[in-house]
């Protein structure tokens, strides 16, 4: 799902279009770079973030923490906006609702 920037011109508190679009972009260059190594990308994982089974192509290892490539990328948007510290705070945050 894609965010509508014409009328915001921060995603968040403080994170603007620029870095959000920046840290998409890094993003994406992961999935690519996956691929061009080889990455078998019908080789799954379980995202510690969502919880849901999601290809191991793009995704990103913090500290031990797994994340898809979604989850990485909202970590990422978090990261820049101070609302996660770390990996593990990010997952802890996005996983209470579900216990």
């Amino acid at each position: 799902m894609a965010i509508d920037y014409s009328r915001r011109k921060q995603v968040r508190k403080g994170v603007t279009k620029g870095q959000y679009e920046a840290i998409t972009e890094a993003m994406r260059l992961i999935v690519e770079e996956d691929r061009e190594r080889g990455i078998d990308s019908l080789s799954e994982f379980v995202c510690a973030a969502c919880a849901r089974p999601r290809t191991m192509v793009g995704s990103v290892e913090y500290d031990g923490i797994r994340l898809c490539n979604d989850c990485a990328t909202a970590f990422e948007v978090a990261r820049v906006d101070h609302t996660a510290g770390s990996c593990a705070e990010f997952v802890s945050a996005r996983t209470a609702g579900r216990n």
